[in-house]
């Protein structure tokens, strides 16, 4: 046998197996179709359908990190002293269209870890609902911050911006906003609950409420020139409260000036000792201030500051900087300065604190 005739022999027997193979394949099935997630731009940047839904979801968060010598907020001396706190919170929001308008979610959860915690909160980890609503035509069912706080805005843009309190935090409320180009009013039914410090009228006292608290207000803001007014009346507590607020934005300066008044007067409150905020906190008197504003020096860094003084004769002043190296990132060093004119049993009393906090925000 020559070597042509095993070439051949060898190409005959290769096409045997080959066909008798190819006799014997498995054609596979058609995969299924996949579905792709989905942009949701109806509702703004980071919204995605959900799959198989017409429902829109935008999840977010944050981490942070604060380091500070002192504690303007404590009139003991639980108040000096270095404390750390680590604090994660997620933002989870959805969105779909209906008949009714958008029908809207917004849920906020906060973990805070910190070592130095009192007898109130035994354990260092401490979790928190900050915000759960439904909202739909206007109308806002749930938790959140009172939109008498949030109408006119936190303050401030400095991390100590509440040490002369300026409006009830997270309430459970019925709230309808009605918002038309620069114009935006609102009204709402809230319940501040058993046990809760923030109250309308700035009083503390403990009160089961037989009413909920009514709020209302009205602002307008065009980008530049922001004025607003907001009003609230406590019904445990048979007290009431009005403020005022205008603001101005031009480029990279902004510049505020806002004013309180309640009817209650009280110029010192007494809170449970070994509470989250010291022995005792100043109340306003009859009036409270606060002014402030900030530059932005480039797209990176910015400067903040606040001032506010009370009918009570209570001094603040805080200032800090605002870095991000990154986006998302923020490092912001500051100093908050307190002076309280009379302190029972303590007389005058001055409290300073530097803080430095470390931000990621996505």
């Amino acid at each position: 046998m020559n070597i042509k005739s095993l070439l051949l022999g060898s190409a005959a027997a290769l096409a045997a197996v080959s066909g008798a193979q190819a006799a014997d394949a498995i054609v596979a099935a058609e995969p299924e179709p996949m579905e792709y997630v989905r942009v949701c731009d109806a509702f703004g940047t980071g919204y995605f359908y959900i799959p198989g839904t017409e429902t829109c979801l935008k999840v977010g968060g944050r981490v942070r990190f604060d380091a500070n010598y002192g504690n303007v907020y404590k009139t003991n001396r639980a108040g000096e002293g270095t404390f750390t706190n680590t604090r994660a919170e997620l933002y989870v929001s959805s969105a779909s269209d209906t008949e009714w308008g958008a029908l809207k979610t917004n849920m906020t959860a906060r973990f805070d870890y910190n070592p130095h915690n009192t007898a109130s909160y035994p354990d260092a980890t401490r979790t928190r609902l900050m915000v759960a609503t439904i909202d739909i035509g206007g109308f806002t069912f749930g938790l959140q911050d009172s939109l008498y706080e949030q109408l006119l805005g936190y303050a401030g843009n400095v991390i100590n911006d509440d040490v002369i309190n300026y409006g009830p935090s997270e309430v459970n409320q019925i709230a309808y906003t009605y918002k038309a180009d620069a114009l935006t009013a609102f009204i709402s039914l809230e319940d501040d609950g058993q046990n809760k410090r923030d109250t309308l009228a700035y009083v503390p006292d403990h009160h089961n409420s037989d009413a909920p608290n009514v709020a209302a207000g009205i602002k307008f803001d065009n980008g530049t020139f922001m004025a607003g007014v907001t009003a609230g009346y406590d019904e445990s507590m048979e007290e009431g409260a009005v403020k005022a607020r205008i603001g101005y934005k031009t480029g990279a300066f902004n510049l505020f000036l806002m004013g309180g008044w309640n009817t209650d007067g009280d110029t010192y409150n007494n809170y449970a000792p070994g509470s989250n905020y010291g022995d005792a906190t100043i109340g306003w008197g009859d009036w409270a201030l606060w002014t402030g504003g900030g530059y932005k020096f480039s797209s990176k860094l910015a400067m903040n500051a606040q001032v506010a003084y009370t009918d009570s004769k209570v001094f603040e002043a805080t200032a800090n900087l605002a870095w991000t190296p990154a986006a998302g990132f923020l490092i912001q060093p500051e100093v908050t300065y307190v002076n309280i004119d009379d302190v029972p049993g303590k007389g005058e009393q001055d409290r300073w604190e530097g803080i430095v906090r470390f931000q990621r925000t996505f």
